[in-house]
């Protein structure tokens, strides 16, 4: 719980995404074995997952002190299930959605790479955005040489919508998928 509120939590097949929560991410960056012990997981070997450093980290807990309300509009741990709980990466958004629109990423540890799980995890994010009523379409980038995050979007249904913001001088791709696309996908 936060600030009286239950900590939004979804369980898809395998996994348990837990959305990150001020004292969470703040924990995350200062003492890894409490912070696993927070999420009742095994200290992960190695953490964070490819592409997460501390600006990221210290990002989201701004994020949360300025908006405590923004809850699951930004990073969301990923658990797997199964004979013990792992921590294996997190999801998320870039903040809550504007216009309509929000951005979503993902990044496991290597060693769960090629199982489904980021795809299984994006899908299940993208879901609970598209159940707020203000979110017509949900956008996510990466860079152009990374073919299984770009896997990950289309297995999500997202299309390629063209060139994104260069990240530390390199060019970007983008794909969206609107709720209309994403529903339909469902039936």
């Amino acid at each position: 719980m936060t600030g009286g509120r239950i900590t939004p939590r979804l369980s898809p097949r395998r996994l348990e995404l837990i959305a990150a929560t001020e004292t969470t991410a703040a924990m995350e960056m200062r003492d890894l074995g409490r912070f696993a012990a927070l999420l009742e997981v095994r200290e992960p070997d190695r953490w964070p997952p490819p592409l997460n450093d501390e600006s990221s980290q210290r990002w989201y807990i701004e994020l949360l002190r300025r908006d405590p309300e923004a809850v699951g509009w930004g990073l969301w741990y990923v658990v797997a299930l199964g004979r013990e709980r792992q921590l294996i990466g997190n999801v998320g958004f870039k903040g809550r959605p504007a216009g309509g629109t929000c951005e979503i990423g993902y990044s496991l540890l290597p060693a769960f790479h090629g199982r489904g799980y980021a795809t299984e995890a994006a899908r299940q994010l993208i879901t609970w955005a598209f159940r707020d009523e203000a979110v017509t379409e949900v956008r996510a980038e990466t860079l152009p040489t990374l073919a299984p995050s770009i896997r990950v979007m289309e297995k999500c249904g997202m299309r390629f919508i063209g060139d994104g913001i260069p990240e530390e001088g390199q060019p970007t791709v983008r794909y969206a998928i609107t709720k209309e696309e994403f529903m339909s996908r469902r039936r």
